[in-house]
């Protein structure tokens, strides 16, 4: 059985250079990460925040690589870290895009992504809901997200961002 992450190694230790000198700092100061145990780093954390982000592993599977590199960790635990992790990732990008996004955020400037999804649950022969969401990349906000029930008599909905998540969670 092969490990998962074929080349992550030297992947993951080129995008840490890129990342601002005090990443570390931040994880500490958004309290993403605020005492070592199963994740016992900032660049351990950032590993399962793009593992379940970046490559759109599922918690399960997120929590399965990890216990296979690391440590044994429930796909519980692994969400309770990830909400944590949204003020500090949204701190990072920032100082990552820096004076570049300065001319965009003054001149009133947009750049949205429009993403819209499916979701099904088990034993579904059908779609039970649809979730749309807006994201302004600029200044790394969710404009619009909304799930119309189509079980419901198609009735819409329109929530802000927690409100979202809390459904999705709901859903699963």
């Amino acid at each position: 059985m092969s490990l998962p992450f074929g080349h992550v190694d030297t992947t993951f230790e080129r995008f840490l250079q890129e990342l601002p000198a005090d990443f570390r700092e931040l994880a500490i100061e958004f309290k993403a990460f605020s005492r070592s145990r199963k994740i016992k780093t900032p660049e351990q954390l950032l590993q399962v925040v793009l593992s379940y982000c970046g490559i759109d592993q599922v918690l399960r599977e997120t929590a399965g690589n990890f216990t296979l590199l690391e440590e044994r960790i429930s796909d519980t635990a692994i969400q309770k870290r990830l909400k944590a992790c949204g003020p500090w990732v949204k701190a990072l990008l920032g100082r990552m895009m820096g004076a570049a996004a300065a001319p965009l955020i003054e001149g009133h400037l947009r750049f949205v992504v429009i993403d819209g999804s499916t979701v099904q649950g088990p034993g579904a022969t059908g779609t039970w809901y649809r979730l749309h969401l807006a994201v302004d990349w600029v200044r790394l906000q969710v404009r619009l997200g909304k799930i119309p029930a189509i079980r419901f008599n198609a009735r819409a909905w329109r929530f802000h961002w927690p409100t979202v998540l809390k459904a999705l969670h709901w859903l699963n």
